[in-house]
């Protein structure tokens, strides 16, 4: 029962983060680790 709604809310963030980015989730999790690789150096 958890992972399904452990799954629901996986999809909800992604479509979330989708609208709201135009990015897909893996996408915008590059981004963001690239913007932390960026900012240690």
């Amino acid at each position: 029962m958890g992972t399904i709604i452990g799954l629901i809310l996986l999809a909800l963030i992604a479509y979330t983060v989708k609208k709201t980015t135009g990015l897909h989730l893996h996408r915008w999790i590059e981004k963001k680790y690239q913007e932390y690789e960026d900012s240690k150096k």
